[in-house]
């Protein structure tokens, strides 16, 4: 019997326009095994932002794939049998904090932790990007960047948009005083791979931007820290 192969790939931002990254898209689409998927949306960080919702549906109009989304600020009933028949979920940005509460005031932290176990590839942008992780640096709670707690299918911490300087500034600060665990910062326009709990490739879309590597000693390209591993 073949090992399930757990998947996670997190987006720091889009890269190319505000609006849509294709390269982004044709590259989360190329991780799926078959032709013909079903594709589900989480807009719960965006409050389910009709328009992001419409994204989706265009993002992926072409890709020969089942694709329906799940508002959850409006009804929680069947989350669990919509998501578990799903090949890849893809989770939308926005406010971090308040996804998180509605996901934790309904245990949804097992439901997805089950989907990773079957091998439903779980992905996202920006706060779809950091919301496995064991901690995040988040500007979701107001009074600029805090340590918010994750959901813990990743181990560390992770920030979304470190293109910005104030903000991958705040995420080393942040973990030389112990106030976040060793983790990955990702620019926006950028993708990282998660195979099994570990980070296995950056993809860009966006010239010198990448992820990286910190923990209370360095900060490093994390292409250079996964070709040391």
């Amino acid at each position: 019997m073949n090992k399930i192969e757990k998947k996670i790939i997190a987006i720091g931002g889009v890269g190319v326009t505000p609006e849509s990254d294709e390269s982004l898209d044709h590259f989360i689409l190329n991780q799926l095994k078959k032709t013909k998927n079903n594709i589900g949306f989480l807009g719960t960080a965006s409050k389910d932002d009709n328009e992001k919702v419409e994204k989706f549906y265009k993002k992926f109009d072409n890709s020969n794939s089942e694709l329906s989304h799940f508002n959850l600020t409006s009804s929680i009933n069947g989350f669990s049998k919509w998501l578990l028949g799903k090949d890849l979920v893809y989770v939308g940005g926005g406010n971090t904090s308040f996804m998180l509460e509605i996901w934790r005031k309904n245990n949804f932290e097992q439901v997805f932790k089950i989907a990773y176990e079957k091998g439903i590839i779980l992905s996202g942008v920006s706060a779809g990007a950091v919301c496995w992780f064991d901690w995040i640096l988040s500007d979701s709670m107001g009074q600029g960047f805090k340590p918010l707690k994750g959901i813990n299918i990743l181990e560390g911490s992770c920030t979304p948009h470190s293109s910005n300087i104030e903000r991958i500034n705040e995420f080393e600060i942040n973990i030389k005083n112990n106030k976040l665990p060793k983790g990955i910062a990702i620019d926006d326009g950028v993708a990282v791979v998660f195979i099994d709990g570990k980070p296995t490739e950056v993809y860009s879309t966006v010239n010198n931007q990448s992820a990286y590597f910190l923990d209370k000693n360095k900060k490093i390209n994390l292409k250079e820290y996964i070709n040391n591993k």
